[in-house]
């Protein structure tokens, strides 16, 4: 039994003598956009008559004030006439014919069609019907919508004809006002201070309030409506930011004219808008120069000596090699407050850090990584791993190793079964085969030199991929940076990984970058096709027992759109960090170290040094 709290459900609850079908579904609609017509002066249609039980409902449900009017091609409905009940006979799908019942009904408030479901028959009375709706709160709902989906009636999924596909287009044209290629919002007259207006404004976007898709139909809302407007209260504590994002100031203009009208080094081209990239790469486009002119100078000579500035964020290495006064030695160890040390640093990179990465924002962790990066080495120091191998992890951000030396019959024995029925599993448990590596003065030496710092090996997990994997189910799947900054992960594959096997793809030269953005997640998510017009990809295969070190600071992803892999792949993946942004938790928060791993306990390795003598005068 329907309960009566709703006057409609109410009228379904008693035995009636005419005859009405509706689904329970749509009762609950009714009360919710007709409630505010009850008991006043309505004028509702209704396509579709059959045996008349729903226009006593209607008269039931919203009072004396109801006046109910019907359309049916059947002459016999015209005996369901009783007083404020009015029907009209004729065809739903001539236009001339409906047009000519919103000239007889004085002021058109509901229409419901629930006539033959016909797709066409449905655009061609919302067409015809929809601009006699009352402006002012007239409410038009569609019926039966399960028929968008049936070729019988002139649908089929995601078929051009469908009132389901013609809805869609609808809420294209309702959020026209919106559609400007870069401002975000057109004045009344559609023009756009920025961009250009992407969807016509028409009468349909002036004149509607919203469409609501419910449980087998949809209802539109009808109201003038202006363009909004931007509404503001209370005092800004802190300085504006874009989407809340810290680290960037935005200062738009007429011309994309990031850092004070200098250009990009590379385009990020609109094409690119997809999925999780869409935050970053929009606002990447929006970037801002300075809103006085005082870091311009400082920007024009970083330019000039060498700073790289794009779309993606800045990368100060050829300035670290063109400005020698750029490379520091403080005391490390020393727990000074981190942004006393940008006293020692190039005054010009001083200003450009302060201004684009605020000190509550992403500054602690852009300074401190560009300060191990411009630290001094010497690959003389180093006494355990190789040079060459060191200064090519240092250029290309990530280094192939084909054997790591351990007893993997041993390792495969402990990892042992994956528990779980995900796609991705994640398992953290201690393995005795990977002691060998976690004293491989070698790999340790090359970390530190390459982090410029202690380096502490955090930990390390288990982790599998199986086949069937998407993006949607393992968001590494985009292209992304770990949110960490500078930092090292070693990935040691239990079966060989081909083009087949999910392989990791890196961004050669991004793990220098310092990114305007750090923090959620989709705002280190970029499209495929800004990666590939930026960078050079390397995508790196293993056999059984390799592997790779590589820098997540740099822009990667598992490639997951390859050909399917016939088996899960398998990895045991190390987490290397500096000791001292361990130490001063930076980043605050994030996945640094990330979760699900096995926490080990005193692996470090120091910084490498090469210790001299000092000559004594005259010898």
């Amino acid at each position: 039994m329907l309960a009566a709290a709703n006057p409609f459900e109410g009228w379904f609850a008693q035995a009636q003598e005419r005859y009405s079908q509706k689904w329970s579904s749509y009762l609950e609609v009714y009360e919710r956009y007709l409630a505010p017509w009850r008991n006043r002066t309505v004028h509702l249609l209704e396509l579709g008559v059959q045996s008349g039980g729903s226009q006593l409902m209607w008269r039931k449900a919203l009072g004396r004030g109801a006046r109910v009017y019907g359309v049916d091609v059947e002459p016999e409905v015209t005996r369901w006439a009783t007083r404020g009940i009015t029907n009209f006979i004729g065809d739903v799908g001539d236009v001339g014919f409906l047009q000519s019942v919103c000239r007889q009904i004085p002021r058109l408030d509901v229409v419901v069609d629930d006539a033959s479901h016909l797709n066409w028959h449905q655009r061609l009375a919302f067409e015809a019907l929809y601009p006699c709706l009352n402006p002012e709160g007239g409410v038009y709902i569609v019926e039966d919508i399960s028929t968008s989906y049936k070729p019988s009636y002139g649908g089929g999924y995601r078929a051009e004809g469908s009132f389901l596909e013609f809805a869609k287009a609808k809420i294209d044209e309702l959020q026209a006002f919106w559609s400007c290629s870069v401002s975000t919002v057109s004045d009344r007259w559609g023009r756009c201070s920025r961009g250009r207006l992407q969807v016509p404004i028409s009468a349909f976007t002036r004149s509607t309030h919203a469409i609501h898709v419910h449980d087998g139909l949809i209802v539109f809302e009808k109201r003038l409506r202006e363009v909004a407007k931007s509404l503001e209260t209370g005092s800004q504590r802190l300085p504006k930011r874009f989407i809340g994002h810290s680290g960037f100031r935005p200062h738009f203009t007429g011309e994309q004219r990031p850092l004070c009208g200098f250009p990009w080094d590379v385009q990020v081209h609109e094409a690119s808008f997809q999925s999780l990239a869409n935050a970053t790469i929009q606002a990447a486009r929006l970037a801002a120069h300075s809103e006085s002119e005082a870091p311009c100078t400082e920007a024009a000579a970083l330019l000039q000596d060498g700073l790289h500035w794009s779309g993606f964020g800045m990368d100060f290495t050829l300035v670290q090699l063109n400005r020698a006064g750029l490379a520091v030695e403080w005391n490390a160890s020393a727990r000074t407050p981190l942004w006393r040390y940008l006293r020692s640093m190039d005054r010009d990179v001083k200003t450009l850090l302060e201004r684009y990465f605020p000190e509550r924002g992403s500054g602690p962790l852009v300074v401190m990584d560009l300060l191990y990066r411009s630290r001094l080495r010497d690959v003389a120091a180093l006494r355990f791993s190789n040079a060459k191998l060191a200064l090519q992890m240092q250029q290309d951000g990530f280094l192939r190793i084909p054997d790591f030396g351990l007893d993997l019959d041993q390792l495969q024995k402990e990892v042992g079964d994956f528990a779980g029925t995900r796609r991705v599993l994640a398992k953290a448990t201690r393995l005795e085969a990977l002691e060998p590596l976690l004293k491989n003065q070698g790999l340790l030496e090359l970390a530190s030199f390459y982090l410029g710092a202690e380096v502490e090996v955090t930990g390390y997990k288990l982790l599998r991929l199986k086949p069937g994997l998407t993006a949607q189910d393992y968001i590494s799947g985009f292209w992304h940076h770990d949110n960490c900054g500078t930092r090292l992960k070693l990935f040691i594959f239990l079966q060989e990984v081909g083009e087949d096997g999910f392989p990791t793809e890196i961004a050669r030269g991004s793990q220098s970058l310092a990114y305007y953005w750090y923090g959620p997640a989709h705002m280190s998510r970029f499209s495929p096709q800004a990666v590939a017009s930026a960078f050079s990809v390397e995508r790196l295969l293993s056999f059984r027992g390799g592997g790779f070190l590589f820098d997540t600071n740099a822009i990667h992803r598992a490639k997951l759109d390859g050909p399917a892999p016939p088996q899960p792949r398998d990895a045991v993946v190390l987490e290397i960090a500096n000791r001292h942004k361990l130490q001063e938790k930076i980043p605050s928060q994030g996945p640094c170290p990330e979760p699900k791993t096995y926490r080990l306990q005193d692996v470090t390795f120091p910084f490498p040094h090469r210790r001299f003598r000092q000559r004594r005068p005259g010898l």
